[in-house]
């Protein structure tokens, strides 16, 4: 039987390709971590040991889905480079890339394929609890989860056949899952990148470009992690982000124009007030475009470490065309 490949241990959450752009004319990437601002390798940045790492049913580890996420990366470094490129006119299938993309950075952070692991273990309890229920309780409760009348109604009828014995003992096992186990494993999270892709798909995006000195910034969290459809911003790099608004008509063209000042800064709050900056000093960061504290704000804290929110500013209120 042969051996799964497994012989990468730094798994980057936020690709360094992506990272490189925030690098200053002298190719220097400055990142701020916890109080302190430093000089940084884009290689040694926004990853975690094994994050990706997935085991078969005799827990041998495979790099199969790193292997496949670095795949899509070499594809995606060329579209954020050909968007960037002087006199660039973006098309149909650059947004379909872009949307992508952003679809698959939203599901791949660590912080939501824990909250993926709790919700399915969340999940699991509800349907031990079936018998706690009518009908229409429980589907109005499974409802929350996103599943439709009829495959709840599916649910209802497979989980109410089980006694409350039965449930019980296999809600135990459930919960007694290794969050590596290949039953219920953390990564089953990046699942919904294509439905995230598709819900990004039908909004209306707007490329902006930042003129020197403006600069964007980007964070350790970049994508809000909740309420996508109100809106949010994304810097793709120090000179161009992306904008994503509900759409007001049926016209779905990404377009592109000059960010004003007033939007590169509000684009860059949104960056540092997700940025994972705990209290204690830990691994949180965000980059800095030229070095330390280039705008008024770079003391600035955060609250609560679950603090990502809907970034729906100035830009979904009107100024988008």
């Amino acid at each position: 039987m042969m051996i799964p490949k497994f012989d990468k241990r730094n798994h980057h959450y936020i690709p360094q390709f992506w990272l490189r752009g925030f690098r200053d004319s002298k190719r220097q990437l400055f990142a701020r971590i916890g109080n302190d601002i430093r000089v940084v390798s884009p290689a040694k940045m926004m990853q975690i040991d094994w994050l990706y790492t997935l085991f078969d049913d005799q827990w041998r580890p495979s790099d199969a889905l790193e292997d496949a996420l670095s795949g899509a990366e070499a594809h995606q470094a060329q579209l954020l480079k050909r968007l960037q490129a002087p006199g660039y006119i973006p098309t149909v299938e650059d947004k379909a890339q872009l949307c992508a993309f952003l679809g698959l950075q939203s599901s791949r952070h660590p912080d939501v394929l824990r909250r993926g692991l709790s919700l399915a273990r969340e999940f699991a309890t509800l349907l031990a609890g079936v018998h706690g229920h009518s009908a229409e309780e429980f589907l109005a409760l499974v409802g929350r989860y996103g599943i439709h009348r009829s495959e709840g109604e599916y649910l209802y009828e497979r989980a109410a056949s089980r006694s409350k014995e039965q449930l019980a003992g296999e809600l135990a096992d459930v919960l007694a899952l290794s969050p590596q186990s290949p039953h219920l494993p953390v990564q089953d999270a990046i699942r919904a990148a294509p439905q995230i892709e598709a819900a990004i798909a039908n909004m209306q995006l707007c490329l902006l470009d930042a003129t020197p000195p403006s600069a964007f910034v980007l964070g350790d969290t970049p994508i809000p992690q909740s309420d996508l459809g109100q809106g949010f911003s994304v810097p793709l790099s120090r000179s161009l982000a992306v904008i994503a608004c509900p759409a007001k008509s049926e016209k779905r063209d990404m377009t592109q124009r000059e960010a004003t000042q007033t939007e590169v800064d509000a684009i860059n709050r949104g960056q540092f007030d997700s940025a994972d900056l705990p209290q204690s000093g830990g691994p949180g960061l965000i980059l800095v475009h030229d070095g330390p504290c280039s705008y008024g704000w770079c003391g600035r804290r955060s609250g609560s470490r679950w603090r990502s929110r809907p970034q729906q500013g100035l830009w979904c209120r009107g100024s988008v065309a």
